[in-house]
């Protein structure tokens, strides 16, 4: 570990803060958050809201004991599953090499 100036190392994530690589991956991180959100929270709402107003909707048998209510909980798995790989995806191919860059950036090193 080095001794150096604290304030000197408060500037430099300051000016990190404020880079153009910095602002797109927060740009980019946010506009994935946001939608993902979205979705889920959607998807939970209207099954939240069908539960509650349209009880006889999710009684409706499909098949054996399986209903509309127990397959929309079943859906619910499959949502977070795929937003997760999507996420982990995403996350790979454009927040990573931005990340790379902004911690180049930080650390004065060439990648």
């Amino acid at each position: 570990m080095s001794s150096t100036d604290s304030s000197a190392d408060g500037d430099r994530y300051v000016a990190v803060h404020g880079s153009a690589g910095f602002k797109s991956l927060q740009r980019q991180t946010n506009s994935f958050l946001i939608r993902a959100s979205v979705l889920f929270f959607g998807w939970w709402f209207a099954g939240t809201a069908l539960a509650a107003f349209a009880p006889g909707f999710f009684r409706q048998e499909i098949g054996g004991p399986v209903n509309v209510g127990l397959l929309f909980m079943f859906l619910t798995f499959a949502v977070v599953v795929t937003v997760c790989a999507t996420y982990l995806r995403y996350a790979a191919n454009r927040l990573d090499p931005l990340t790379d860059q902004v911690r180049a950036e930080l650390e004065g090193e060439p990648r």
